[in-house]
């Protein structure tokens, strides 16, 4: 799967995605997230703003991503935690933009 990422600075990058991997890994392989959790759903550090026409095609968030992302100073409707996205064949194509850092 091509993954279409926007980093922190504005620039954009394809990234390959493996289907059935959390999305994190493709993004954290290339130094776009930190992950610092390691997918555990407690750092948000992988938080991503979906696309508009890509956000109504993933899986609902979770009760505890939700909550996560309510905490955000940069939380949004279209905030996402990449490690709670698994790739499937759906998300080819998808653009996604890397959320500004939070500083904890």
């Amino acid at each position: 799967m091509k993954i279409l990422v926007t980093d922190r600075k504005g620039e954009e990058h394809q990234v390959d995605a493996t289907a059935g991997e959390p999305l994190m890994f493709a993004l954290r392989a290339q130094d776009l997230v930190d992950a610092t959790c390691s997918g555990s759903c407690s750092c948000a550090t992988c938080h991503l703003y979906i696309d508009a026409e890509w956000l109504g095609k993933l899986a609902p968030a979770s009760e505890d991503e939700e909550e996560l992302i309510e905490f955000l100073q940069f939380g949004s409707e279209n905030s996402r935690l990449s490690c709670q996205l698994t790739v499937s064949d759906d998300m080819d194509g998808m653009k996604v933009t890397v959320a500004p850092e939070e500083g904890f």
